[in-house]
């Protein structure tokens, strides 16, 4: 199965031919040349058709207009104020990055977005789609404020496409140094690689947004969330629920005596990891089958939605693998916010036994200076000693009392994520 959505990414440096020749195609109006691209090829030639823009944006077959951020389409001063902006950028040593987004014709079609008989397609949502990719690429890069690109929408080859150019006029990105393969000299340069992560979330955002499975995907996280509401709501305590009261207090002596460290993600808890999942199994099926039944369905729904967007070779099934790690996740974190409410029942209990035992020791040593001073007549270096013993013991109590107004202040926070 091919996929729906390809994106096409490169960058070309101010040195190269393609960055000069984007910049004299700009405002060029004679050419109409209809350039083949092969978006599966990794052929350089097969992909370097920027310098192309402007041709193709006053080509009548090819139908499409060349936007911005926000303009829907560009007069000619402002072809103008853009050249020059591209013109500043490659003088700047900016690097210009190169995107190109291919869509399956037909998958537009069911999705209400292309026309097979009149060859059209619906400009508006298509710029729109766009935007907010290209906001989440800049913004994933840090280069909102200081990035601006330009785009295309082009009809006239097998697949509807979009041609998007990136450029920074005044470039903020780290430098480099690289090697040059031809004079296999080293100089420096604005670091144009984006990350892996970047060009993932442009993608996913170009799908997502055509698709619009939010109100699908919302109804995942209800269900997510309902679980971890449920046991909260109905104060189930898993500690004394008798298919799990032994894994509790198993899961509790493995885990570490930092307190802070008792979040699911974190390795410190990886002795105790195997009885909180046994918990958290035991619980769902006792309490949740039908939700986590109708979860798994819907998860599977956006399987099959996701491998028609990207294709077979994609990783289609993460999605799914990673919203039941977030369940799994999201009921450890749970189970592990009772066991430290459990511990800390314990660790008061104990501590109110301390403040009584030092409390009733320090009366006791009060009362015998008391006796020594009435029948001796030496009591007032005795009672100095027994006031600075009950000081000190007092002041045992006041540190433990902030250690634990500490802790509880922890368990607060901890309990609202």
């Amino acid at each position: 199965m091919s996929p729906a959505v390809v994106l096409r990414s490169k960058f070309v440096t101010p040195r190269s031919s393609t960055f000069n020749d984007y910049i004299n195609y700009m405002d060029r109006k004679d050419a109409k040349q209809h350039v083949k691209m092969d978006t599966s090829s990794e052929r350089e030639n097969d992909f370097d058709v920027f310098y192309h823009f402007m041709d193709y944006m006053d080509d009548e077959e090819k139908q499409g207009e060349l936007f911005t951020s926000s303009k829907d389409k560009l007069d000619a001063k402002e072809k103008q104020t853009v050249k020059e902006q591209f013109q500043l950028a490659q003088q700047n040593e900016s690097p210009m990055w190169q995107d190109v987004i291919s869509f399956d014709n037909e998958w537009l079609s069911k999705q209400g977005l292309y026309n097979a008989v009149t060859h059209t397609v619906d400009e508006t949502k298509m710029r729109s789609v766009v935007r907010e990719t290209m906001q989440a690429m800049l913004q994933e890069e840090g280069i909102q404020q200081s990035a601006i690109w330009t785009a295309t929408l082009h009809y006239n080859t097998d697949n509807i496409h979009v041609h998007v150019a990136t450029v920074e006029p005044h470039p903020t990105r780290e430098r480099i140094n690289v090697l040059d393969k031809e004079s296999n000299t080293w100089h420096e340069e604005y670091r144009a690689k984006r990350k892996p992560k970047t060009l993932d979330k442009m993608k996913s955002k170009v799908a997502n947004i055509i698709l619009n499975r939010a109100h699908e995907r919302e109804k995942i996280d209800e269900l997510l969330r309902g679980t971890i509401r449920y046991k909260k709501e109905n104060n189930i305590s898993l500690s004394s629920f008798q298919k799990t009261e032994t894994l509790f207090k198993e899961a509790m002596n493995h885990l570490p005596n930092d307190r802070k460290q008792w979040r699911y993600g974190y390795q410190s808890i990886n002795e105790a990891r195997q009885y909180i999942d046994e918990i958290t199994k035991i619980y769902l099926d006792q309490f949740h089958p039908e939700e986590i039944q109708a979860l798994k369905t819907k998860l599977d729904e956006e399987v099959d939605v996701m491998q028609e967007m990207y294709g077979e070779g994609s990783d289609y099934q993460q999605y799914k693998n990673t919203k039941l790690d977030d369940l799994k996740k999201r009921m450890g974190n749970a189970i592990l916010t009772e066991m430290r409410a459990v511990d800390k029942e314990d660790r008061i209990s104990g501590f109110k036994q301390k403040i009584a035992i030092r409390q009733f020791h320090a009366l006791e040593k009060e009362n015998q200076q008391s006796f020594f001073q009435q029948y001796n007549g030496r009591g007032n270096n005795d009672l100095h000693v027994s006031v600075i013993r009950l000081k000190q013991a007092m002041r045992k109590t006041f540190h433990d009392y902030k250690r634990e107004r500490h802790m509880d202040e922890f368990d607060q926070l901890m309990e609202k994520e």
